[in-house]
């Protein structure tokens, strides 16, 4: 069960990342100026995360901490993201 979850975190988390990583051109009306960096970042970090998170998941067999530290990292990140594009888009 907790395999399951942390594939499908894994999975909504690459999928982000890849999102950012082709969308550098500007996303949610940011500019494509403003837009590059933190998308091309947080694109990477988003998609280092989610391909270590399967790694983990499948040598330790689904145990908690390890999984559970990238979940908390990917949290952190999003939360980042979601500070930073807020920022971007009120400057």
């Amino acid at each position: 069960m907790i395999i399951g979850l942390y594939v499908l975190f894994a999975v909504v988390v690459g999928i982000l990342g890849i999102y950012l990583l082709t969308h550098r051109h500007g996303f949610l009306g940011i500019s494509e100026q403003h837009a590059k960096q933190p998308a091309l970042w947080f694109g990477w970090l988003f998609t280092i995360d989610a391909i270590s998170l399967l790694i983990s998941t499948f040598l330790t067999k689904g145990a908690a901490l390890p999984g559970g530290l990238f979940v908390i990292v990917a949290t952190l990140l999003t939360t980042v993201l979601a500070i930073v594009v807020v920022r971007l888009l009120f400057k």
